[in-house]
């Protein structure tokens, strides 16, 4: 009889659709059936609740969350939407301030608040875009990377070197980015090439030149809207497919797809699976009318993520996928039981896609044991419920309980 270490008694999973055991040896899945007869020295009856995959947030900014806490009130918030262009001004000065004063630990410290945040509520896969310009150099990303190698038993994250100035702007940033990837960061990216860089060709060209160089992918922000962001989006998965990078670079934001033609999406969908290029939509941001049930039913990927984490860009967050999934039904009309099963989706199997983490992730034999267990009694009852987090299992250890790290594998004790 095979002896486990840990053993999850009654747990609905949702792509068998029953209620079974899970016996856990080490850090791996060992055994699913209805009946696990042997005992562990760590067992969970979860009463028929639902067991998810650890969540994935692809899009996030570790370097500045937490800076507009420690005051009664947000700070760098008094900005109304009528004051947009002002407060983006504000907001960009607010940063380069941040970036000019911040120390190394300091960065290292708002990076390690997020993660907690982010292991309470589940997610235990990050990718997380770090500055790095002539005013951030590497400092952030000195920061996070410290946070990431202490951090590495209880959560993954992935470093994005970006960009933020972009490369053409600022002639600093490329040779920071590619010292940032020597450091450790696993991909590269930068923003808008046609209205930031002010040339698409040039600014993708070079953009695909440091990641081959290093055999890094790629993850850019493409935030232009309307056919300049389209024909962006285009050229992108064009040269994916001419430089061999199929499966490995990533579009974040897309908001021009809100606002796409049908004729177009249509037209541009084989492109997109020829080059197979994965697309993260923010919930703080996502267009209304982002065409996410086609592009997933045509087989592109597309996951959702949280963006800015209570940083001088946005006051709010709470590194929770559960209430992402809940602002997207809300944003996107996916209300059904459907098309809540695809909400979910896109915090866990289509974020692994992303991540490229897929074939070791889920709920299936052989598989690592990186689990949340839910109050809910489905994924659709989870969201609507905004349902708390049972346990949080990494690695084969139970990390969390009723939402609070054990003391055990909390080293930092820092204020959310």
């Amino acid at each position: 009889m095979m002896d486990f270490d840990l053993i999850i008694r009654q747990a609905y999973i949702r792509k068998q659709d029953k209620i079974l055991d899970i016996g856990v040896v080490k850090d791996r899945i060992a055994k699913i059936s209805e009946h696990i007869e042997a005992k562990a020295e760590e067992e969970i009856n979860a009463n028929g609740k639902f067991i998810s995959p650890g969540f994935i947030d692809p899009h996030t900014h570790m370097d500045k969350s937490m800076t507009c806490t420690g005051d009664r009130f947000p700070k760098y918030n008094d900005s109304r939407d009528t004051e947009h262009r002002e407060s983006i001004k504000k907001r960009i000065e607010a940063g380069l301030k941040y970036y000019s004063e911040a120390t190394i630990e300091e960065v290292k410290s708002h990076a390690i608040q997020h993660a907690y945040m982010c292991i309470k509520n589940g997610t235990l896969f990050v990718r997380t875009f770090v500055d790095v310009d002539k005013v951030a150099r590497l400092k952030a990303i000195e920061g996070v990377l410290a946070a990431r190698d202490e951090l590495k038993d209880l959560i993954d994250i992935k470093v994005v070197a970006m960009a933020q100035s972009g490369f053409l702007n600022d002639r600093e940033s490329e040779p920071l980015v590619r010292k940032a990837i020597e450091m450790g960061a696993e991909l590269v990216g930068s923003l808008d090439p046609a209205t930031c860089e002010g040339n698409i060709e040039e600014a993708l060209d070079l953009l695909f030149k440091i990641a081959k160089d290093y055999n890094v992918g790629i993850d850019n922000h493409i935030m232009d809207i309307g056919t300049l962001g389209l024909y962006t989006l285009e050229r992108q998965a064009k040269k994916a497919i001419e430089n061999d990078y199929i499966g490995r670079v990533t579009a974040s934001h897309s908001f021009c797809l809100g606002d796409a033609p049908v004729g177009w999406i249509d037209r541009a969908i084989p492109k997109f699976k020829e080059a197979d290029m994965r697309f993260v939509t923010c919930y703080k941001s996502s267009p209304y009318k982002m065409p996410v049930k086609k592009l997933l039913s045509a087989g592109i990927t597309v996951a959702i993520a949280s963006d800015n984490v209570r940083d001088f860009w946005r006051a709010y967050g709470n590194a929770d996928p559960v209430q992402a999934a809940l602002i997207e039904m809300h944003r996107l009309e996916m209300n059904t039981n459907p098309d809540l099963d695809l909400l979910w989706d896109m915090i866990t199997t289509e974020g692994a896609k992303v991540l490229g983490v897929e074939k070791d992730y889920g709920i299936e034999e052989g598989k690592k044991a990186d689990l949340v267990i839910l109050d809910a009694l489905s994924p659709q009852w989870a969201i609507i419920d905004q349902a708390k987090k049972l346990y949080v299992i990494k690695n084969g250890k139970i990390i969390v309980k009723n939402e609070e790290i054990l003391p055990k594998f909390k080293k930092y004790d820092l204020d959310n």
